[in-house]
């Protein structure tokens, strides 16, 4: 499915006639944190905060729930360093502090191998490091401020990964991430520790990743991406992992943000409960923009997709050792077209699609020691997606439509227990347990026949038990190792999965790093549950005796920080995979694989291999400035029911992107921040099949040449993104205006090419052209 392509070029017109001035005076802002040990999250009392090249110095402790605020912290972007006795120091560097809003920091510190007293000259700690302590390759974090500034992005955390290194999109007007040749349905997402359905309006669980993101950034704190040989507490993931975290609301002011633009209208609020107590609220709540502004012009060719989604997080500490949260996100988002401009008069088409995608949870965590916690979650999430196409033919009888109606849900108990034995040696094990249930059907009708592919409804249980520890040799050397298991009832299927990994610091600015693992993914419900004609008048369903495909991972790292506050980073993977579903039959090329749902019988003999090099150059906001350049060069292939291999439908084979911006201090005493952004991709082309046209002309029907399956390969792709923003800090307000405007170039850019069987000639269609993005938003 497919939603409606934006009329470009777009243009509102001017959102603001006025400009706003700063105000002469030095504006300044509050900044509030946590000092947590990285491994329990327990809190430290104690430690020491200061604002970096403040004169005088500022300076604060933290209290016994290791809290912190710092007040009068000048706006602009500012840097804060952290120190604890016995722990390293850490560094949150060109902290964003603004006027309207207090700012909210979470530190986490490492417990020191070295004695008291002991020197150690280390160089300084990478920015982008995950917090996931037992990551040791293919892995970053991400924040709010990268989410909004990466170009193109539209604030969305999907969109802001496809910059980086090895990951790739191969529609404009999707979420899909592609990552190392795999299919975006291999990703695992994560929200605050749970498994989730991918969070994306007009999604279709298990194939249409969806367009626009539920996730809105008033919502987001600082998250983790991976891009293999991930951790072992991460199962049910063959591709990536998106480990999602939601941030606490102010625990004592009440503080909105309004936000309006062409994808979406935002409004949040947070605050606190009371004022003596450390519990806070956070909801948002968005409604589609394009509808209202379809009332007014038209910037929509036929329908106009329409969604909304609420959010909310509670925070509710219990005492000094236990934290409970409360967590939900929720979305419903509607694209219905009609045969008003069709081309063709006597035929009509109709095409519908509804979908809902919810997701909620209970958090409780407690802290035993400094050194030991336990997480505990209970959790309910699901999607359900209506498609119905429908062709008529107003002359004769040939009536076609197909129906595609899903529901999907998922109930998970989860439990981690985080065991710091000293500064050399942490464990941490877990279990998740989940309760999945479906009721699906496809179908079609020909005519007055109609053929069912999927009927059917009922349970199924998922269960994951991993234990993963970390061994820090000395400063120089640490290495992790584990076991995740996972069990599957429909098929009956049990994988153990071993992973490990390694980092050793040759020096403080080289680093060599490593990891293996063996990965397992299901496929989504339906697929299983196929139904097939025997031939003797009896229906079965072969597809639930197929296993889990197994992907083992090879990674190979190294890290040079080339520059002050940067970094080249050069990886070299490969991907063996095993029990992939292809098509039963010699006679069919068609895989799993290629993320689309396969209407047939499968076999779970099909083998797959992802290999590639990857090369990041990086340079970490710092002085005003900031740039990303990634490249990625891989090969992704499959082998078939034949025996032959073939290009997956995601075998790009090279990505290329350049990425910066630079900030602007501008009005009275520099309070205000001008930034410009500017962002450059360049893939390999999408791939497709040949049309079998003696096949056509012999029958009318449409048929793929199944040895030459994803032969083709379209022009390449490349587009210039570039953005723009002005943030206006006044005294408890901040106004941001800005404007996105993606493939300033009008790069005609191949979508697909289709077979037209009234012309019987290849027609192609292309992807999104040049279109402005205007947004204002405004915090008080």
């Amino acid at each position: 499915m497919k939603i409606s392509k934006i009329s470009s070029p777009l243009f509102l017109g001017l959102l603001l006639t006025s400009v706003f001035l700063g105000h002469g005076q030095n504006l300044t802002q509050t900044v509030k944190g946590k000092v947590t040990d990285i491994v329990t999250g327990s809190p430290l009392m104690g430690a020491t905060i200061i604002l970096i090249d403040s004169e005088p110095q500022l300076g604060v402790i933290t209290d016994t729930q290791g809290f912190f605020t710092m007040e009068n912290v000048p706006v602009g972007r500012q840097s804060f360093s952290c120190s604890y006795l016995g722990y390293e120091d850490a560094l949150a560097s060109e902290v964003l502090v603004g006027s309207a809003k207090e700012i909210s920091l979470t530190i986490r510190l490492t417990e020191s191998l070295n004695q008291l007293g002991e020197v150690v000259v280390q160089a300084r700690k990478d920015q982008i490091k995950p917090n996931n302590k037992l990551a040791t390759v293919s892995a970053r974090s991400f924040g709010v401020e990268e989410t909004k500034r990466f170009p193109a992005s539209i604030s969305d955390p999907g969109r802001m990964a496809l910059s980086f290194a090895g990951v790739t999109n191969t529609d404009d007007t999707t979420n899909e991430i592609v990552i190392r040749g795999n299919a975006p349905n291999q990703l695992l997402w994560k929200i605050e520790g749970v498994e989730v359905p991918e969070p994306n309006h007009f999604s279709e669980e298990g194939y249409s990743p969806g367009a626009v993101s539920l996730l809105s950034t008033n919502m987001l704190g600082n998250s983790d991406f991976f891009t293999g040989a991930f951790p072992t507490e991460y199962g049910n993931a063959t591709s990536g992992v998106f480990d999602i975290k939601l941030r606490n609301g102010n625990a004592e002011n009440t503080e909105y943000a309004f936000q309006f633009g062409v994808l979406g209208t935002d409004l949040a609020v947070e605050g606190p409960f009371s004022k003596n107590y450390k519990g806070s609220y956070l909801v948002n709540y968005r409604y589609s923009t394009l509808t209202v502004l379809n009332e007014i012009i038209e910037v929509s060719e036929g329908s106009v997709p329409t969604f909304q989604d609420i959010a909310l997080k509670l925070n509710l500490p219990i005492g000094e050792k236990t934290n409970l949260s409360l967590w939900g996100i929720g979305g419903i988002s509607e694209d219905n077209q009609d045969n008003a401009d069709q081309v063709n008069p006597i035929i009509e088409e109709d095409e519908l699609f509804e979908s809902k995608t919810y997701m909620g949870g209970l958090n409780i965590k407690h802290f035993f020691n400094i050194n030991t916690s336990i997480d505990a979650a209970l959790s309910f999430s699901g999607n359900k997606s209506d498609y119905v196409f429908s062709r008529d033919n107003t002359t004769n009888d040939n009536f076609f439509e197909e129906r595609d109606i899903l529901r999907n849900s998922a109930l998970r108990i989860s439990t981690n227990l985080n065991q710091k034995f000293n500064a050399k040696t942490t464990l941490k094990t877990g279990f998740v347990y989940s309760r999945l249930s479906y009721d699906v059907l496809t179908d079609e009708i020909q005519g007055t026949n109609t053929a069912t592919l999927v009927d059917a409804e009922g349970n199924g249980t998922f269960l994951q038990f991993f234990s993963q520890a970390k061994y820090r040799f000395n400063e120089k050397f640490s290495s992790t190792f584990g076991l995740h298991l996972s069990s599957f009832s429909v098929n009956d299927d049990f994988v153990i999965e071993p992973r490990g990994g390694f980092e050793y610091k040759i020096s403080p600015k080289h680093t060599l790093s490593a990891g293996v693992g063996l990965h397992s993914r299901r496929m989504p419900l339906n697929q299983y549950f196929i139904e097939i004609p025997d031939g003797n008048g009896n229906i079965t369903t072969p597809n639930t005796e197929l296993d889990l495909m197994r992907a083992t991972h090879y990674v190979l790292g190294y890290d040079w920080r080339i520059i002050k506050n940067g970094h080249l980073k050069i990886e070299a993977y490969y991907q063996d995979l095993n029990k992939v579903a292809i098509a039963n039959s010699p006679n069919f090329t068609d895989s799993f694989l290629n993320g689309v749902f396969i209407q047939g019988a499968l076999t779970d003999s099909g083998k797959a291999r992802n290999y590639g090099l990857e090369f990041t150059f990086e340079k970490f906001f710092s002085n005003q400035y900031y740039f990303l350049v990634t490249s990625s060069i891989f090969d992704s292939q499959y082998r078939a029911a034949d025996g032959n291999w073939y290009d997956s439908r995601y075998n790009a084979n090279y990505t290329f992107n350049i990425v910066g911006g630079k900030e602007f201090k501008a009005g009275k005493n520099g309070n205000n921040i001008f930034g410009i952004n500017a962002k450059v991709l360049w893939n390999g082309g999408k791939r497709g099949t040949p049309i079998d046209l003696d096949f056509f002309d012999e029958t009318g029907r449409i048929r793929l040449i199944q040895n030459q399956r994803n032969t083709l390969q379209f022009d390449d792709y490349w587009r210039i993104d570039t953005s723009f923003s002005y943030r206006i800090n006044r005294p408890k307000v901040a106004h941001i205006i800005s404007l996105d405007i993606q493939n300033i170039t009008n790069r005609l850019n191949v979508d697909e090419e289709f077979f037209n069987t009234q012309t019987r000639m290849i027609e192609t269609e292309y992807q999104l052209e040049l279109l402005p993005l205007l947004n204002y938003r405004i915090e008080f």
